[in-house]
This record gives C-alpha cells, sequence and structure tokens, in this order.
C-alpha cells in the first residue's frame, strides 16, 4: 500500500531582541525520513470515494481523517467504517472526512464501528473555524451505528469527531505565540513520521524555577489542546499578574507529542501503534524520549527546579487526575490550592479529582516522582462547551499565577 505523507516545512520568524532581554536560541525547522521499520500500525489508504453518477464525492485525503472503508448502499446512502489503528486500545473512534458533490442533494451516511461503539457527536465545517453539531444524529440500540442526513453545499463539507487541529495548524499556532510572546522554540526531537516535537519556552526570569506544560499525546483530545492554549495564553497575558509570572518562573510548553497519530486520524495511539500516556517509565519511544532528554537537560543546565506540571488531554467529562501527596515536593500543596481555587469558580459542579498512585508509567508520575514537581493530568471533557472550557482554562492560569507569587 503507498501512502503519501507531506512534511511540514516551517519558517522560524526572526525576532529583534531588545538589549535588555536574555538571547533566544533560534533553532530552523527541519524534517527527517519517516522511520518506516517502527510503524506498527495500520495504515489509511489515502483517496477520493467518487460516485460521479450520484453526484457525491467523499475523502480521507488530508490531516488528521479517517474513513476505513466506504460503501454505496443506496443513490443517497453512504455507509462508512470506522476502525482503530491496531489493538488493544482504549476506545476513541475518531472519524473525520470530506463531502461534496452536487449543491443541495440530500446524503444519509451511517458511521459503523464493527468492534466499538460511537463516542463523539458529529461536528461539520466549511473552513476548520465555525464548527457545528450535526443536528438529528440517531444512533442504533447498541450504539455500533450513528446516522444522520447532511445536504451538500457549493463548499465542501468536513465532518469530524471533534473539532479537527492537525499538526501543521499546531505548528502554524506555535509560529504566531512564539512571535508575539518573544518565546525561544526549538526542535527537541522527532516523531517515528519525521516530523519535529517542538518546545517553546519563555526568557524573561532567571531559568531557575520551572513550569511543564504538555499537550496533544493521544491525537483526540482537541478539547485539551484548546484548553492548553488558552491557559498558557493567559500565563503571557499582558496583565501584572502574568508580567510579574515570567519575571520569576520560567514557562516550558510541548504543545503536539504525537504530530503522526494526530495527521493519521488515530484513536489513541503513535505510528508505533503506542500509547504514549503509557511511556513515561521506559521511554521506548522517540516522543516520549524527547522530553524527558530536553526537560533532565534543561534542569541539569540551568540548575533549576520544576514546580508545576500540568498534562492536557481530554475524556468524557472534566476529571483531574493527581499524584498522592507529598510533603517533598518543589512547591508541597501547590496542586491542592490550585484545585480549591477552581473548585471555587466552579460552584457546586465541581471537577471530579481522583489522585493516583505515583509509580505509575504516564507523565503526571514521571513529573512528580524524577522533576520532584507538583503535576496533574487534567481531562477535559469532550462536550465540555468550548466558551466554558477556556473560561475555566483562564481561571486556573490565574490561580497559578496568584499562588506563586
Amino acid at each position: 500500500m503507498k501512502v503519501n505523507y507531506s512534511f511540514f516545512y516551517l519558517t522560524l520568524i526572526s525576532i529583534v531582541i531588545s538589549s535588555c532581554a536574555i538571547k533566544r536560541q533560534v533553532v530552523p525547522f527541519k524534517t527527517t525520513q519517516i522511520d518506516r521499520d517502527a510503524i506498527k500500525i495500520e495504515l489509511q489508504q489515502k483517496q477520493v470515494f467518487a460516485f460521479k453518477d450520484q453526484g457525491v464525492f467523499f475523502s480521507n485525503d488530508f490531516p488528521s481523517a479517517r474513513i476505513n472503508q466506504l460503501e454505496k448502499e443506496n443513490d443517497s446512502t453512504y455507509s462508512i467504517v470506522i476502525k482503530s489503528e491496531n489493538r488493544p486500545i482504549n476506545p476513541s473512534p475518531w472519524f473525520a472526512f470530506k463531502v461534496w458533490g452536487t449543491p443541495h442533494k440530500n446524503v444519509y451516511i451511517n458511521l459503523k464501528y464493527p468492534e466499538d461503539k460511537h463516542r463523539y457527536e458529529p461536528k461539520i465545517t466549511t473552513n476548520y473555524v465555525d464548527w457545528k453539531n450535526v443536528a438529528n444524529v440517531k444512533l442504533s440500540a447498541d450504539k455500533k451505528q450513528a446516522n444522520f442526513k447532511v445536504q451538500l453545499l457549493t463548499d465542501t463539507l468536513i465532518i469530524a469527531a471533534q473539532e479537527i487541529i492537525s499538526a501543521a495548524q499546531s505548528y502554524q499556532w506555535m509560529d504566531k505565540f512564539a512571535a508575539e510572546k518573544s518565546l525561544n522554540k526549538q526542535i527537541i526531537g522527532y516523531s517515528i513520521g519525521g516530523k519535529p516535537i517542538i518546545a517553546l519556552n519563555t526568557t524573561k526570569s532567571d531559568g531557575k524555577k520551572i513550569i511543564v506544560v504538555l499537550s496533544r499525546q493521544h491525537p483526540p483530545e482537541v478539547s485539551g489542546y484548546m484548553a492548553m492554549v488558552e491557559f498558557v495564553e493567559t500565563l503571557t497575558g499582558n496583565t501584572e499578574e502574568a508580567r510579574n509570572f515570567l519575571k520569576n518562573y520560567e514557562l516550558v510548553i510541548i504543545p503536539m507529542i504525537n504530530p503522526d497519530g494526530v495527521d493519521e486520524g488515530n484513536w489513541r495511539h503513535s505510528f508505533a501503534g503506542v500509547d504514549l500516556n503509557r511511556d513515561w517509565t521506559d521511554f521506548k519511544q522517540p516522543e516520549t524520549r524527547a522530553v524527558k532528554e530536553y526537560l533532565l537537560n534543561m534542569v541539569k543546565q540551568q540548575n533549576a527546579k520544576v514546580y508545576f506540571a500540568l498534562d492536557f488531554h481530554s475524556t468524557y467529562s472534566d476529571v483531574l487526575y493527581t499524584n498522592e501527596d507529598r510533603n517533598d515536593t518543589n512547591k508541597p500543596g501547590l496542586v491542592n490550592n490550585w484545585v480549591k481555587g477552581l473548585h471555587d469558580f466552579e460552584g457546586s459542579k465541581k471537577t471530579e479529582v481522583k489522585p493516583s498512585g505515583n509509580g505509575g508509567n504516564v507523565s503526571k508520575a514521571w513529573l512528580g516522582r524524577v522533576l520532584n514537581a507538583e503535576a496533574l493530568t487534567y481531562e477535559v471533557g469532550d462536550n465540555t462547551p468550548r466558551p466554558y472550557l477556556k473560561q475555566k482554562a483562564k481561571k486556573v492560569a490565574e490561580v497559578l499565577m496568584a499562588e506563586l507569587k
């Protein structure tokens, strides 16, 4: 099976640095070759599915798409089979496709899950920006099929499990964010598919006290990525609190840890068929190993401590996975106070907190165990209203700054 992958050639914007600023490292973007021997999942056949006689066309030939099989049932009804990249796997049945053709034609779509159940409310857009839920989605009794109707427009319709934020879109955001906030931006490693793993960091402190933010270890977890963006934009904002925070703390952000999985439309895994957030003990994968080595080298070279670490994810509803309390972290009690600030904001409907052991193989356990950080995983609900999602992310950034004065 022939697979065509586009690499992203991104240009780092040069920024004039004032004489009082710390010199920033400028590293040009580059890509490496795909390590095909390391790919252990079944890749999709990227293609256009053409039904010319009916005036209907589908495609999975774009980043983050997923169609495993597509069949025409009649002149207006089409069945799309959705399968995971490999098994066993946590059930996050992602789908994304384009559909176009004769304007005003009604197209009936049947999503089928041979081994799993429908999870995400289908969303639709024509521009990747303005997303709406598809109306009148009907589920079978066993939830293994989801049926809905769309009417074709003059523009191509994009339908997906969640809003699409591809690796390229994330890299573009990183470029803009780094330029606006005068951040360091550097490649710390490469994925199996040759895509860069990028770290951003602020430069206005002495680098002795560090805050770490991670995101997108799991491809479909878009709501967590959205919260991450709001969180870091608040921490680097133009408020007095943010300016004081950045004078004392270095913020380190690694926004896209699994770019291959994101662009392949994977449910959970990397190209190696591995859940990257279960690789924080052995570090067998290049993506997690790059993050580990970058953080360890930074701490050693700067003689620094990581005070707080937050890994953004998504699940069915908002949940906080915390480490068990310790009195020997770099800032004991910080997570508890941070959670209290969130709960005070939420009122009666508080985000659930689930403590777990510090010896696990997930990021927050390693960040606490090895770097002595106050660390947790923030799981943002799949259907958490996007305005409220941003309000909460902004609030917990403000709580963090207040606690670290």
